[in-house]
């Protein structure tokens, strides 16, 4: 399978992978690369970044395990390969890479002196030992097509909105459809999917293109009207009906719509019950809590009904349900959906209008 490249040029996957050792990883001679995957399409592709590495003179290693869904735990032996510290680590999974189970039960404590609930984590953020990236439900034909881009200039635009969000206080979500929505974001930190993984600490999605961040907990309010994606942890769905959700001090309070609504309503419903299984409280409670609020970026990404991809998305905008990135809601799901041509606001400057940024 062949797409059209940057140039109009015709990319293999071979082509696209070189391209991420490169300008994503940057790559290095005798680096230790750990890629856990899947049988089947993502195998594919998992292989094209190994040749791609031996291209670079790493040492590459693939690790097979069997599809793991949202709350699924992860093989020990894929936990005990990640423990041994690669320079990278890599997830090419049909949905995910599956849950550490000494992580949600006890927890791992990184140098940063904060709780981790997976091993991946720890090394990543707690630790910065390890970079690397991530690609739930990644098929070849997504790849070839929102992977091979310029980096150069979504990093540039990443930056500004960045540093709009970390001088904010408040976001403001409208779109014609009746998302109204008022999210605090005082004292948050914005997160970048820049496909920038060059150094130890930094991570994200391949293919990458967004700015998002954590609402402080317990103060969004309004409505929000998913039209788009609805990534329910194993399953992507593209509702027929809009999905309108209520949102009271933080918490989803009323869930309407078709049979989409129907099924994120049970979805969360699922995370809140396993948390309440394994005595995890606060973990039950923020099934139902706002974790993100991402802004696309990735000017190659189209509606594929697969999550990874969708939520890259320009003109749209994506909100998850369940865990934050800042550590202080923890849940067991985190849920995004999509808005399209959303109205934004930061404290009042409007960097989107139905969709089109206005600041770049």
């Amino acid at each position: 399978m062949k797409i059209n490249g940057l140039r109009g040029g015709k990319v293999n996957l071979i082509d696209a992978s070189v391209i991420v050792m490169k300008d994503v990883l940057s790559v290095e001679d005798g680096e230790e690369i750990l890629i856990i995957t899947n049988p089947g399409e993502v195998f594919e592709i998992s292989l094209s970044l190994f040749n791609a590495a031996k291209k670079f003179k790493a040492r590459p290693t693939i690790v097979v395990q069997e599809t793991k869904g949202t709350l699924d735990y992860a093989e020990r032996a894929v936990i005990e390969a990640i423990k041994s510290e690669p320079d990278i680590v890599i997830s090419i999974s049909e949905q995910k890479l599956g849950k550490d189970a000494h992580g949600i039960n006890i927890g791992y404590i990184g140098r940063d002196h904060k709780k981790y609930n997976h091993i991946f984590e720890k090394l990543l953020r707690g630790d910065k030992k390890i970079r690397g990236f991530w690609s739930p439900g990644i098929t070849k034909e997504i790849y070839l097509r929102s992977v091979p881009i310029n980096y150069a200039k979504l990093r540039d635009e990443v930056t500004i909105i960045s540093k709009i969000l970390n001088h904010g206080k408040e976001i403001h979500i409208t779109t014609e459809k009746g998302t109204d929505l008022m999210v605090d974001i005082r004292n948050r930190k914005p997160l970048k999917d820049d496909g920038d993984f060059r150094k130890a600490g930094s991570g994200g999605n391949i293919p990458a293109g967004e700015v998002f961040i954590s609402p402080t907990v317990g103060k969004s309010e309004g409505v929000i009207v998913f039209d788009g994606t609805l990534g329910l942890g194993g399953e992507n769905i593209i509702p027929e009906k809009p999905v309108k959700v209520y949102v009271e001090n933080g918490f989803l309070s009323r869930i309407e719509g078709g049979e989409a609504a129907k099924k994120l309503e049970k979805a969360i419903k699922d995370a809140e019950k396993m948390a309440i299984e394994i005595g995890k409280l606060e973990e039950a409670k923020n099934s139902w809590h706002l974790g993100e609020v991402g802004i696309g970026l990735n000017p190659k990404a189209q509606m594929s009904g697969k999550l990874l991809e969708d939520e890259k998305i320009r003109k749209t905008i994506h909100i998850a349900i369940g865990a934050n990135y800042d550590n202080d809601a923890p849940a067991l799901n985190h849920y995004d959906c999509l808005v399209w041509h959303p109205t934004v606001e930061v404290d009042g400057e409007r960097i989107m209008e139905k969709g089109n940024f206005t600041i770049f």
